[in-house]
C-alpha cells in the first residue's frame, strides 16, 4: 500500500567557519565528517533550517545520499535540536 504523504526532508546548514556562539550548532568530529564526506572541521547550524518535501525539491540534481552520519550523532542532533 503507497501513501499519498511525501518524504520529507529537513535540511540544516553545515559550515566550516566557527559559528558565532549565540548560535545552536554542534561541532562535527573528523570521524563523522569523514562518514559524510565532509572536510574537517565543520560544524552543523541547528537554529535554522529548511523542510523539504522530496516530490518538491526540484533545486537538487539528486537526493541519492553522498555519506551520512552515524545513528548516535543523529540521536545526538535530535536531542539538542
Amino acid at each position: 500500500m503507497s501513501s499519498s504523504v511525501p518524504g520529507v526532508v529537513v535540511l540544516f546548514a553545515i559550515t566550516s567557519r566557527t559559528p558565532q556562539h549565540e548560535r545552536l550548532f554542534l561541532p562535527i568530529s573528523q570521524i563523522e565528517c569523514r562518514r559524510a564526506g565532509l572536510d574537517f572541521p565543520c560544524w552543523i547550524i541547528l537554529d535554522e533550517y529548511n523542510w523539504v518535501e522530496l516530490d518538491k525539491a526540484f533545486d537538487f540534481e539528486s537526493t541519492v545520499p553522498l555519506g551520512s552520519f552515524s545513528p548516535a550523532f543523529l540521536k545526538k542532533i535530535a536531542r539538542t535540536v
